[in-house]
C-alpha cells in the first residue's frame, strides 16, 4: 500500500499543474499579438532604415486604418484569452490602446489635407474621402477597359513597348501619358496598372511607356526615349484614340522627373499639363542634401543616371534638372508627394511649387504628412486614394475633359 502512494499523488498533482501550463501559451498569444501590432504602427512614424523596410512603411501607412481595427478586434481576443489574468490582460490592451493612437494618425490628417487640396482645384463641394471597401476593393475599373503592349525601338534599336489601357471606340479621347519610377535604374509601363486602368475607365486613353535604364544608358537617354515615345503616341493618333491637342504627361518618382523634363525643356511636345508624384527637381540639391535616413543611397542613383557627381558632371546635373528650364509657359503643374519621404525629400517638392509659382505657372502641390516615398504603389491605400481622386479632378480641368463642380 506504501509504496503506491507516490503513484496516486502524481496522478492527483497532474491536473493541479496542467492549468498553469496552458495558461501560459493564451497569455504568450495576447502579448506577441499586441507586441506585433505596436511594431506596425510604429512604422507610421518611425522611418525606414533599409530599402527591406520601406514596404512595411508603406504598408502601414496607408492601410493604418485596418492596423486600428486590429487593435480593438485584439482587445476583445485579449479579453477572453486572460480571463482571470489581470496583470498580463492590462499590458497588452495598454499596448493595443498606444498601437491605435499611432495607427490612427494618418486617417486623422485625411480630412485637413483633403480639404486644402480641394480648395486649391475648386472642389469644395466634393472633396477626396477615404473608403474602406476601396482600399478592401480597388480603385473603380470598368471590365470594358481594352488593353494591349506595343513593341517599339530607342533611337539605338534597344527594344522597347508601351502599354495601351482604353475604352472601346475610335472617338480620339484626351491622353494620359505615364512614365514609370525606378530610380531611372528598372521599371516597367506596368508599374500601377490599377491606376492606369481607372484612369482609362474614367475616359481617358492612358498609355504608358518604356525608357532604358541607367547605368547603362545615362542621360540622356530615358528623356530621349520618352520624346520618342510622344512622338509615336502622336503620329499613330488615329489608330489608338489619342487627341494629340489634348495630352498630360504623369510620371512618379525619376518617372515624374522625365515627365518635368519632358514638358519644360525648350522645344518641348506641346502638352496640356504635368502631373509629377514624389519627383526630383534639383538634381545637386538632390545630391548634396541628403535625406537621413537614406536607404536608397541617393548618390550612387544618381552617379549612375548622370555618369558622375556634381563636381564632375555639373553640366549634365544642371541640364537634367527641371529646375532649370523653369519659366512663364511651362504646363500647369500638380506635384503630390509624402511629407515622411527618405528618398526625395518633401522640401525639394515644397521648393518646386515655390518656384513654378514665382514663374506664374499654374500650380497644384499636395502633402501627404504621413505617406513615404512609393505610397501610391499600395493599391488604393489612404494616399493612393486621395492621390487618384486629386489626380483625376486635375486632368478633367486641364485636359477639358469635363467641367469640375
Amino acid at each position: 500500500m506504501p509504496a503506491t502512494v507516490p503513484h496516486i499523488r502524481g496522478t492527483m498533482m497532474a491536473p493541479e499543474l496542467q492549468p498553469k501550463r496552458h495558461g501560459a501559451v493564451p497569455a504568450g498569444v495576447a502579448l506577441a499579438g499586441a507586441a506585433v501590432l505596436v511594431l506596425l504602427s510604429m512604422m507610421v512614424i518611425v522611418p525606414p532604415f533599409s530599402m527591406v523596410l520601406f514596404p512595411i512603411a508603406v504598408g502601414a501607412s496607408e492601410y493604418s486604418p485596418f492596423l486600428v481595427l486590429l487593435d480593438l478586434a485584439w482587445c476583445l481576443v485579449v479579453s477572453r484569452l486572460l480571463l482571470g489574468r489581470r496583470r498580463p490582460r492590462v499590458l497588452s490592451q495598454v499596448l493595443l490602446f498606444l498601437s491605435a493612437c499611432i495607427a490612427v494618425w494618418p486617417l486623422t490628417t485625411f480630412p485637413r489635407v483633403s480639404s486644402t487640396v480641394s480648395a486649391q482645384l475648386g472642389t469644395e463641394g466634393a472633396p477626396p474621402r477615404f473608403s474602406l471597401m476601396t482600399a478592401l476593393k480597388g480603385l473603380p475599373v470598368s471590365s470594358d477597359v481594352v488593353e494591349r503592349t506595343i513593341a517599339y525601338a530607342a533611337a539605338d534599336g534597344a527594344p522597347l513597348a508601351l502599354r495601351l489601357y482604353a475604352l472601346p471606340g475610335k472617338a480620339a479621347r484626351p491622353t494620359v501619358v505615364v512614365i514609370y519610377g525606378g530610380a531611372w535604374r528598372s521599371g516597367a509601363p506596368t508599374q500601377c496598372e490599377n491606376v492606369s486602368r481607372a484612369l482609362a475607365s474614367k475616359g481617358f486613353t492612358v498609355a504608358a511607356i518604356d525608357y532604358r535604364h541607367s547605368p547603362r544608358f545615362p542621360f540622356p537617354a530615358a528623356i530621349d526615349d520618352v520624346n520618342r515615345a510622344l512622338g509615336l503616341l502622336r503620329d499613330s493618333a488615329g489608330a489608338w484614340s489619342i487627341d494629340a491637342e489634348r495630352m498630360a504627361v504623369l510620371g512618379r518618382s525619376s518617372g515624374g522627373h522625365l515627365a518635368e523634363l519632358a514638358a519644360y525643356r525648350p522645344n518641348a511636345f506641346p502638352l496640356k499639363a504635368v502631373v509629377a508624384v514624389y519627383a526630383p527637381f534639383d538634381l545637386v540639391q538632390g545630391y548634396e542634401d541628403l535625406p537621413s535616413p537614406d536607404p536608397i543611397g541617393v548618390r550612387s542613383v544618381l552617379e549612375d543616371f548622370t555618369g558622375g557627381t556634381p563636381a564632375t558632371r555639373g553640366a549634365v546635373y544642371r541640364d537634367a534638372s527641371p529646375s532649370s528650364y523653369v519659366r512663364t509657359g511651362v504646363p500647369p503643374t500638380l506635384l503630390v508627394y509624402g511629407g515622411r519621404d527618405h528618398v526625395v525629400k518633401p522640401a525639394f517638392n515644397r521648393g518646386a511649387a515655390t518656384k513654378l509659382r514665382l514663374a506664374h505657372v499654374p500650380v497644384v502641390a499636395i502633402e501627404l504628412p504621413w505617406a513615404e516615398h512609393g505610397f501610391d504603389m499600395a493599391p488604393a491605400g489612404l494616399g493612393g486614394q486621395l492621390a487618384f481622386s486629386v489626380i483625376s479632378d486635375f486632368l478633367d480641368r486641364e485636359l477639358r475633359r469635363a467641367q469640375v463642380p
